[in-house]
């Protein structure tokens, strides 16, 4: 008789789990959260969001300071009026990139920000000349001037505005409606020309006289 086929090898225990120094199992990171927050907030009635055409004014500053010191609201808020972008015809948009640092720099530990503030404002609308003009003034200042304008340590400003054309969703609110047809003045009342309501009050129509032969006849 033949023997009976060999038994099969049991399966490989898989890989025990790499330890962490604290000695539990390294977790799996976590999956990224996506931002749950809406572009708009709430609309009031009427109000709906359009692409809409706009032309884009960039500025560059460059900043002593690290990211982490330097307040965007308050940057936002210094380069509003230099830009001469207000609501709700222009919108800010303020970023911060930190500068890549030389090995000498980082030695010195000097650290800096690049700044850029972009003012986004109607193409057609009635701010564009005056948000066209800050911008190019706000880049032919010095350092100096700058630094006193945003209230920060800047070393450097680039004297080129990236100007473009882009359109973008903005809620915009309906025309005003059309005001109600005025009602034409009210008639005046026709003119009596009863030759009757022309007598004088000294000598009514309805007077009578009486003749000699005692019979009456009106005046």
């Amino acid at each position: 008789p033949l023997p009976p086929p060999p038994t099969p090898p049991p399966p490989a225990p898989p890989p025990p789990a790499v330890p962490t120094p604290s000695g539990s199992p390294s977790p799996s990171p976590p999956a990224p959260l996506l931002p749950s927050r809406p572009p708009f907030s709430p609309l009031p009635e009427g109000v709906v969001v359009e692409e809409v055409s706009v032309i884009k004014f960039t500025v560059v500053v460059t900043i002593s300071a690290e990211v982490n010191d330097i307040d965007v609201t308050e940057l936002e808020a210094s380069f509003r009026p230099a830009q001469q972008c207000f609501e709700p015809e222009c919108q800010l948009t303020v970023t911060l990139q930190p500068v890549e640092q030389s090995a000498a720099r980082r030695a010195l530990q000097t650290a800096e920000t690049t700044a850029f503030s972009t003012a986004s404002v109607f193409k057609d609308g009635n701010t564009l000349s005056a948000v066209r003009n800050a911008n190019y003034i706000f880049a032919g200042s010095s350092a100096t001037q700058a630094g006193n304008i945003l209230n920060q340590p800047v070393s450097e400003v680039d004297p080129n505005v990236n100007e473009r054309e882009d359109t973008e969703p903005r809620a915009v609110a309906p025309p005003p409606p059309s005001a109600p047809p005025t009602s034409p003045p009210p008639s005046l009342p026709p003119l009596d020309l009863n030759p009757q309501s022309m007598d004088p009050s000294c000598f009514p129509s309805s007077a009578m006289v009486q003749r000699a032969d005692g019979e009456t006849a009106p005046l």
